[in-house]
Formats: C-alpha cells, structure tokens, sequence
C-alpha cells in the first residue's frame, strides 16, 4: 500500500462511542434488534438526537405529523437507514476540509456537495422514496474521498505538486493522477472507508461500481446508476454545465436500456436551475 495512503488510514479518527455502540449492535444481532434499545444508544447523545429529529421533521420525508420522538424516527426510517444516516452525519462533521490540493475553493466545493444531497432527495423522493433514503448518506459522503485525499497530500506536502500535475493534465486525468500521487483514486478509496466503518453492504457495493452501473448486480444496478449520474451531473470541475448534464441524461437513457427505468420528466423537473439554463443555452446556440 501508498505509505501516504496507509498513514492517512491509521490517522483516521476514531468515531464516537455512540456511533460505535450503535453500529455494533445493530450489526451483531440481525433479526433480533430491539427499537428500545438502539433508542436508549441514540439518547446517550443529545446533538444526535437532536439531529435524527431535525431530519425526521425536514420536507424531504413529509411525515404528516410532527415526528417528536427517537422511537418513532427509528420505527419511520429503519433501523438500516438510522446506522447509515448516523455514520453520515458523525463522519461530515469529522474533518477539516481544504480541497486547495485539487485547484478547487473549498466553499464552493461544499455548496456543490450540498446541492448533490438536495438533488438526489428532490430527484427520488417521489419515484423510489425507498432508493432516495438508501442514497442520502451516500450523497452526504460522495466527496468525502477527495476531502481525505486532499488532507494527506497536504500533511505530506505533496499538495503543490499534486496541484502542478492535475494542471498540467488540464485536470481531466483526475483519477489517474490521484492514482501516480496516493495509490488509489478518491472514489475507490470512498468504498474502502464504507467498509473500514462497516455501512451497510449494499452501499459499499453502490459505492464499488459508480463507475461502472452497468457491471452493477441487479440488485444494486439502481443505486449504482442513481449515484452515477449524481456524481456524473455535480462533478467537481464542471457541476451542472450542459456537458455533465447530458452526459447524466446520457446515462439515464443508458439505465434504460439496462432495464432500469428512471422517468425522465422527473429527472429534467428536478434538475438545478443552473443546469436547466445552461442546457436552454446549448439548445438555443
């Protein structure tokens, strides 16, 4: 392995021990998980608590009712989304973000970040609620790769070079050069942090083939199709020019053909502004 690389795995933080407890007894006892329990885990912390039920109360799930307990969040979104939702969350809030490394200004890279969780809710929440929850805390984590890439090559002071290169390539050969510099691109290693912090298995895999959707079992070929064409749409260099949104509209027609039906209406109507003007704007030339 990089020894970049394998220090910044050993330097990973620990999670929190709520996170923890709950991860491992949710993990350990398969079917005979109590809703009492993993409650009585969530409640050890009040921030998260607070955060489970913001979230349960936010337009996204459109509960018609107010959701004012942990039982009840737990009993609405499953147990399997409340793990993947509470490793999300603990892990967003974990590191420091400075994307420089990549040429990128890390405020702007972390609106783009935003706009891909509201994007992908917005997107699915009507046609597959089911998918739309599995996904956010994916979404939430899609950049989390590049973030912890960034953090190593500045520790090792390999940032200016690394920057130098990507220019040098006019920043289109992204993961080859991530590659040359850390031994593994930003989104291989996003799979390998899903299972170094033991997400659900169907998110690792979602994670293993967003590159390639159509090689995707059937099982998780929507996930992995859903995510690409997030991550194609709101790629970092370009989000939502007219380029990545066709190519995005290029892979849903491709989902199509693999006998995975996204409705493209909903798509177009969910799409950012900013792409619908730039795709009028290619339209009109």
């Amino acid at each position: 392995m990089n020894p970049l690389l394998l220090k910044a795995i050993q330097d990973l933080p620990p999670l929190p021990s709520t996170v923890t407890e709950l991860r491992n007894y949710i993990d350990s006892n398969g079917a005979n998980l109590e809703v009492k329990k993993i409650a009585t885990i969530i409640q050890k912390d009040p921030l998260l608590v607070g955060e489970l039920l913001r979230l349960a109360n936010s337009p996204f799930y459109g509960f018609s009712r107010q959701v004012s307990t942990i039982q009840q969040v737990i009993s609405l979104l499953g147990i399997n989304n409340i793990k993947n939702i509470v490793l999300a969350n603990s892990l967003k809030s974990t590191f420091t973000i400075d994307v420089s490394p990549y040429g990128l200004d890390t405020t702007d890279f972390l609106n783009n970040c935003s706009k891909e969780v509201d994007f992908i809710s917005n997107w699915l929440k009507e046609e597959d609620k089911a998918l739309a929850n599995t996904l956010v805390p994916c979404a939430m984590l899609l950049r989390l790769g590049m973030i912890l890439l960034s953090n190593m090559l500045i520790k090792a002071d390999k940032d200016k070079e690394f920057l130098a290169e990507n220019k040098a390539h006019n920043f289109q050969d992204i993961h080859e050069v991530e590659n040359h510099y850390c031994g593994v691109d930003s989104i291989s290693f996003l799979g390998f942090l899903f299972d170094y912090w033991k997400f659900d298995e169907v998110l690792i895999q979602s994670i293993a083939y967003i590159d390639t959707p159509h090689a995707a079992t059937n099982e998780i070929k929507k996930n992995a199709y859903a995510l690409a064409i997030t991550n194609c749409l709101f790629e970092p260099y370009a989000p939502l020019s007219h380029f990545n949104s066709r190519k995005a509209i290029a892979l849903l027609n491709e989902a199509k053909a693999q006998n995975i039906d996204f409705d493209m209406g909903n798509f177009l109507a969910n799409l950012p502004k900013e792409a619908k003007e730039n795709l009028a704007q290619e339209l009109g030339s």
